[in-house]
């Protein structure tokens, strides 16, 4: 009998446990975490602490080294901010150190000048008795130095006629041209060795 007695009392309590938290449950009331109340219909915003912000998430940084890398090539720096990174930063269009414009203008001035030398050369020297009759190929070395000035080197005659090497060595040497100087892939002037070649007649 007090078996029995125990089992009925115990079923009322859970029963009416069970019954006045279903009655919470279902009236509204609930407790959080943080002992507040939240009813029906309330706004959960107001509920939620914001002060506690989350950390911004730490910037991307470009390594010194990848950054002056790419800096030298293109002129512009790494940015987070903007998505340029050593990948993706736009490469410099590389300028020709040696325009074609520099070297034409070379070839047209030392031809001009040459040309005038083997004219007075035609009016001049190859009237006198010094120099047979025939065909003379020539060829005039010359070096443009780094400032642009130009030194004449070896001058071939075939076939040899020394009175003919005498007056064109006397003639390239006055007034000689200055030319452009030619640089290298670093910006740098360099010497160059040319070479220039005609051929005279004596009928």
């Amino acid at each position: 009998m007090k078996i029995t007695l125990l089992i009925l009392l115990t079923f009322i309590g859970l029963n009416a446990g069970a019954q006045s938290l279903k009655d919470l449950l279902y009236s509204g009331k609930m407790k959080t975490d943080s002992n507040t109340v939240v009813r029906k219909g309330d706004d959960l915003k107001d509920k939620v602490d914001t002060s506690a912000k989350k950390p911004a998430p730490a910037e991307k940084t470009v390594p010194a080294a990848v950054k002056d890398s790419v800096i030298k090539k293109t002129g512009i720096a790494p940015d987070t901010v903007t998505g340029i990174s050593a990948e993706t930063a736009p490469v410099a269009p590389v300028t020709p150190v040696e325009p074609l414009s520099i070297t034409k203008d070379n070839n047209k001035r030392w031809k001009e000048f040459a040309d005038t030398v083997i004219g007075s050369i035609k009016a001049e020297v190859l009237s006198s008795k010094k120099i047979k009759k025939g065909d003379y190929s020539i060829l005039i070395d010359y070096t443009i130095n780094t400032d642009g000035s130009v030194t004449i080197g070896n001058i071939f005659i075939s076939p040899e006629s020394s009175y003919l090497l005498e007056q064109l060595k006397e003639r390239l040497g006055i007034d000689t041209p200055r030319l452009n100087p030619v640089l290298n892939p670093g910006g740098t002037a360099r010497k160059v060795n040319k070479r220039y070649s005609v051929i005279l007649s004596k009928q």
